[in-house]
């Protein structure tokens, strides 16, 4: 009995073909987002104050096309939301500190960029040229710019785990180690 070999020269084809769409490193491509693991052993969060807002929940296409529901991520963790713009000069000043933020509190809490009118291919350059270690989302309606009073970057949010708006301020990052902080017992 003799075995065609058509099926498997097909299978490597394909396969070769597969690794040639694109990677993360692929600057034709969107960066893909990183979302933390598990909330860390002997990671704990301070509660809110029961005065504190609820935050706008929001559902956010990332760059890669993902779509992140924010309402199931503070339901795990805080979230830091960082309302930029490529544009913004202070954004990319200040995205050095954020990625340390971000390196700090691996898995503790999750930063995500919320972008408002920039296109996926200018924010994507962003997130490359400026090593973003966060994902990193669009906007487009402006709807959660609105929720968020956002009327010009940067201005980052944090989010308790449970979803209380704790502190929402412009002009980034000055105090947001120490808000942090606060929040997170290890």
């Amino acid at each position: 009995m003799r075995r065609s070999v058509l099926p498997s020269a097909m299978l490597v084809v394909a396969l070769a073909l597969g690794g040639c769409t694109g990677s993360a490193g692929d600057a034709s491509q969107p960066p893909s987002a990183v979302l933390p693991g598990p909330v860390p052993d002997g990671v704990t969060f301070v509660a809110p104050p029961t005065s504190a807002p609820r935050a706008p929940g929001f559902a956010l296409e990332l760059l890669d096309g993902a779509v992140l529901n924010m309402s199931e991520q503070w339901d795990r963790r805080p979230v830091v939301l960082v309302f930029l713009e490529p544009w913004c000069t202070l954004c990319t000043e200040q995205q050095r500190e954020i990625n340390q933020l971000v390196e700090d509190y691996r898995d503790a809490i999750l930063f995500v960029g919320v972008g408002n009118d920039a296109t996926v291919e200018r924010m994507s350059e962003y997130v490359r040229d400026n090593g973003v270690k966060h994902p990193v989302g669009i906007d487009r309606s402006g709807q959660i710019w609105q929720k968020y009073r956002v009327e010009e970057p940067p201005l980052i949010a944090l989010v308790s785990k449970g979803g209380k708006l704790l502190r929402g301020w412009p002009g980034g990052t000055d105090t947001l180690r120490a808000q942090m902080n606060d929040l997170v017992t290890r």
